[in-house]
């Protein structure tokens, strides 16, 4: 199984509206179940947000990032240029759900 992770950091004044933006506009087109978060504590100034999808292969991570990742970072470079950026994880489980490898 693995964790897809995109990690949104925008400033202060951007963040209210570029996460009302993800939230009804983006994701409303996203199929996948996704995972939406906050983090509190976050060693960036300004806000992180997280975007999650479990899958159990790397195809649908890579089908994820051409069909939803790319609208996302094109939007943020039209719109919050230098006041937002995202980075993305690929995490795969070793344990959970009492499974063990």
């Amino acid at each position: 199984m693995y964790l897809y992770n995109i990690s949104i950091i925008v400033d202060d004044e951007n963040h209210q509206q570029l996460i009302n933006w993800v939230k009804t506009t983006w994701l409303s087109k996203i199929e996948n179940e996704v995972k939406f978060l906050k983090m509190l504590d976050t060693p960036h100034e300004g806000w992180t947000y997280c975007v999650q999808i479990i899958t159990d292969n790397k195809q649908a991570i890579h089908s994820f990032q051409q069909d939803h990742v790319s609208l996302l970072q094109e939007h943020i470079a039209l719109n919050y240029l230098e006041k937002a950026f995202i980075f993305d994880s690929i995490m795969e489980y070793i344990v959970g759900n009492s499974e063990s490898n």
